[in-house]
């Protein structure tokens, strides 16, 4: 039991192993490839067999039909070379073994076709001609009109020229039956087409009444120019005469009252013929009784065509030409209600006599003979060849090496899980494009080139051609279908075409559409398609009922649309913080309702969540307020004692170094708390804001004057630019200034010395901004959003001066000045930019007018 188990481990093993094996795909393709031609050749083989019913014939036999085709193709080209006095051409046809002679006449009975003086031109000798059998000959008869055009031709043997020559001078061609006419004169129903009128041929009328009804059955005699009573049928025992029943009501209600009883008698005999021995009828005596023309009801005519009997036009033939009247029976109606006409063909008559031969030597491969004889014989050496069982090797083969090339797509030596290769990164829909383009590209160029050169005359050379077009348009459908299946394993094929790109870019714009509108285009859509159906197959009551249920529908469905969107507008509210925003939900539907009501208590339940948010703030503003002001009593204290001991006189120097540590770290205790409270209220809210139009640059300039000496000293550079137009903002001037302050005291305690610092005024269209950048001597191993945090340095050793207070009270005036602070950490460059809405409209007159007077100066 466990060896058999080991065998199928081992077998698996090896097929997932041989999966990823180069040369096992590669021997795979070429045997899918080459089995597939063979499928292909096998196929198009059998479909020859069927389409010449080669099946029934031996190869003599189907050789023969073969070359038979071949004359007829020959004695064309012959006729369209002949008066051209080509010579060539009549040699190059001999030597392709095609004898011919051409004769012109109507009547080749009359013609003695064994004498040269007979033909108008021929590439067979006199001892040929003499010596040929007329049986075996084989006929081509051939019209030509004055332009020499040829627009009609026939083929056939010479024991078989009578049926060939009746055929061959005459067609049929298709009228229009404009009008169904009644001779009132001699009661004889007519078809008019283009001007003729051809009697109809079967004619049958429904007479009796409601219980006993009669179909009389007429034909008509072209001798006698009348119709004939063929026979009379039971009512019951017709079908189509069931369309007739309100007609025969008619005839009861009005010829067979009471008051006409007696001209039953003489109407039955008039349709019965009974006046003569040969049932002659003429329907013309039927005028003057109450069954004329018009209360005939249902006729049928040719056993086709129904038409009732008040619809024929009515004519009198007395009036008309006889020649306008058609009396012989070479037309008849066919089941479109076309009349098919049999018509003479003119022209000129030419026959092309030749000989069909019995084999033609293989080496001239020029011939016709050869070329279309070898597609014959290589036919029946295949199929002669055990057909089946080659057929079912080539499918097997071809099954079994596509399966292994679908189970190894994707997977590759040293690489786990699926692989895509180049072509399977193509979009799959320009891929399948590409292949269309390029199969059909590469099939009509071969079939182009074949054309063109005239290898049509090289059937080994066309046959290998085709066969290497065949085999490269597989090869490429191979590769697709190979590359479809590695995507279906790698998953999610569907993403990786343009036209799911295209789907979702519509997608995410439809979503961007209002839900009304998206709600209007799905309806109208919906509702063009019914309506459409129901303008097709509908009835007039179903459409008004439609109309009002739409019409109702729509009302509804545009009061829901109006509460989804209220819904939408509160939602949206809330999102941007308005939770003050009620909806109305008295008047609203079911759900809406509901989601209203959930929205409002949300709303609700987030104001409340604010509202305890700012009261924490609140209580914690105050708490750091009043802890710093508990602090600053007693601080105060020291610190003015400290101030007075430093004003004595101490003669104990480490007591004069302890005041000093006492003095330095008072002094920044109550910088700290100073800082805690400035940084407090300002995230909080709670200091005041007196907005003014400040000049953007004036900040730039008392930033370089305050801070160059100080920077000087600790060996920094100074780099300032701004723009030479004046550039205003709206803020509070004393907490730009210190945003600024605070910023440039982090340059001078954390840059590096020897080192530029950069202070730039930039301004947009509706922005300003002042940017400042320096190197760090610390490694900053930290983001600007930390850095902005409370008592966050960049720093970590805490070896300079600072609490990690200057950035986060920075970031709160900002935002209290409706600014806004951003930090960039680049390695070792530390830049903060500082953003503000620019004020163009709201500069004073006089300014405008101060700098538009400068300008003009200038």
């Amino acid at each position: 039991m466990i060896e058999p188990t080991k065998g199928r481990v081992k077998v698996r093993f090896k097929v997932k192993k041989l999966r990823k094996s180069i040369l096992a795909k590669l021997s795979a393709r070429i045997l899918c490839i080459l089995s597939v031609m063979e499928c292909v050749i096998l196929g198009l083989c059998f479909g020859l067999g069927v389409s010449e019913n080669l099946f029934n014939l031996t190869e003599p036999e189907a050789l023969k039909k073969i070359y038979e085709n071949i004359n007829i193709d020959y004695s064309v080209n012959a006729l369209k070379n002949f008066n051209i006095n080509n010579s060539r051409y009549k040699d190059y046809l001999r030597e392709n073994y095609f004898q011919y002679g051409i004769i012109i006449s109507d009547n080749l009975k009359e013609i003695n076709i064994q004498d040269n003086k007979s033909y108008q031109e021929t590439n067979m000798t006199d001892d040929e001609l003499a010596s040929m059998n007329p049986e075996q000959l084989y006929l081509c008869q051939i019209k030509k009109d004055s332009d020499g055009y040829i627009y009609h031709m026939s083929g056939g043997y010479y024991n078989d020229y009578e049926e060939l020559d009746d055929n061959y001078n005459k067609q049929w061609v298709h009228l229009y039956a404009d009008r169904i006419c009644y001779d009132v004169v001699k009661g004889i129903i007519y078809y008019r087409a283009e001007g003729y009128y051809y009697p109809v041929q079967s004619v049958s009328l429904c007479y009796g009444d409601s219980g006993e009804q009669t179909i009389y059955n007429y034909s008509y005699n072209f001798s006698k120019k009348k119709y004939q009573l063929n026979d009379k049928t039971p009512m019951d025992e017709t079908p189509w005469v069931e369309e007739s029943v309100s007609s025969s009501e008619k005839q009861e209600t009005t010829f067979l009252d009471s008051e006409v009883q007696s001209q039953n008698d003489s109407i039955e005999e008039i349709l019965d013929g009974s006046t003569n021995s040969e049932r002659f009828v003429n329907l013309a005596d039927l005028n003057n009784t109450t069954f004329n023309n018009n209360n005939w009801g249902m006729i049928l005519l040719d056993n086709i065509r129904n038409i009732r009997g008040d619809e024929l036009t009515l004519i009198d033939s007395s009036s008309l030409s006889e020649n306008l009247f058609i009396n012989e029976p070479k037309y008849y109606l066919n089941e479109d209600f076309t009349l098919v006409v049999e018509e003479k063909i003119s022209g000129e008559n030419y026959w092309v006599i030749s000989i069909v031969p019995n084999a033609v030597p293989s080496e001239n491969m020029n011939s016709k003979y050869n070329q279309e004889g070898w597609i014959v014989k290589l036919y029946y050496d295949i199929m002669d060849k055990d057909f089946a069982k080659r057929l079912l090797l080539s499918v097997c083969v071809m099954i079994l090496s596509f399966s292994f090339l679908v189970y190894s797509s994707g997977h590759r030596r040293g690489v786990d899980g699926i692989v895509l290769t180049l072509i399977d990164k193509i979009p799959i829909d320009l891929l399948s494009f590409g292949l269309l383009v390029v199969e059909a590209v590469i099939f009509y160029e071969g079939l182009n080139i074949v054309g063109k050169i005239g290898l049509q005359k090289y059937m080994l050379v066309c046959a290998g051609l085709l066969g290497a077009i065949g085999t490269i348009m597989v090869a490429f459908t191979l590769e697709y279908v190979l590359s479809l299946c590695t995507r279906l394993k790698a998953g999610k094929w569907w993403r990786n075409s343009i036209l799911y790109r295209i789907f979702i870019r519509v997608v995410s714009l439809f979503r961007n559409v209002v839900l009304f509108w998206k709600l209007v285009l799905f309806i109208g859509i919906i509702s063009f398609m019914e309506f459409f159906v129901l303008i097709n197959w509908g009835k007039g009551s179903i459409m008004v009922l439609w109309i009002i249920e739409k019409l109702i529908l729509g009302v509804v469905l545009c009061k829901l649309v109006v509460q989804l969107s209220a819904l939408q507008k509160a939602s949206q509210n809330m999102a941007e913080g308005n939770l003050s925003y009620k909806i109305d939900i008295d008047k609203m539907f079911w759900e809406c309702r509901k989601h209203g009501e959930n929205l409002n208590k949300i709303s609700e339940g987030m104001s409340r969540a604010v509202d305890e948010r700012m009261k924490s703030e609140r209580l914690k503003t105050e708490l750091i307020t009043n802890v710093s002001h508990d602090i600053k009593t007693p601080l105060t204290s020291i610190i003015n004692y400290v101030d007075l001991l430093s004003k004595e006189e101490l003669h104990n120097d480490k007591a004069a170094e302890y005041l000093e540590v006492l003095d330095r770290q008072s002094s920044k205790l109550k910088k700290l708390i100073e800082d805690l409270v400035e940084a407090s209220k300002a995230s909080s809210g709670n200091m005041s804001v007196e907005k003014q139009l400040l000049e953007a640059g004036v900040f730039v300039t008392q930033t370089a004057g305050e801070f160059e000496e100080k920077l000087k000293a600790l060996e920094l550079e100074l780099i300032v630019s701004k723009p030479d137009e004046v550039i205003y903002i709206m803020a509070d001037g004393r907490h730009i200034w210190r945003v600024i302050d605070n910023l440039m005291n982090n340059i001078c305690k954390y840059a590096q010395p020897k080192s530029r610092v950069y202070v730039t005024l930039e301004s947009a269209d509706t922005k300003v901004s002042i940017t400042f950048r320096n190197i760090s001597k610390f490694a900053l191993n930290i983001s600007g959003e930390e850095l902005m945090e409370r008592f966050v340095r960049g720093d970590k050793s805490r070896n300079t001066e600072g609490h990690g207070l200057g950035l986060s009270i920075a970031q709160s005036l900002m935002k209290l000045n409706e600014g806004e602070m951003k930090i960039v950490v680049d390695g070792d460059l530390f830049k903060v930019i500082l953003i503000f809405n620019r004020s163009v409209n709201e500069v004073p007159q006089f300014l405008q007018e101060k700098e538009q007077c400068e300008y003009t100066l200038t």
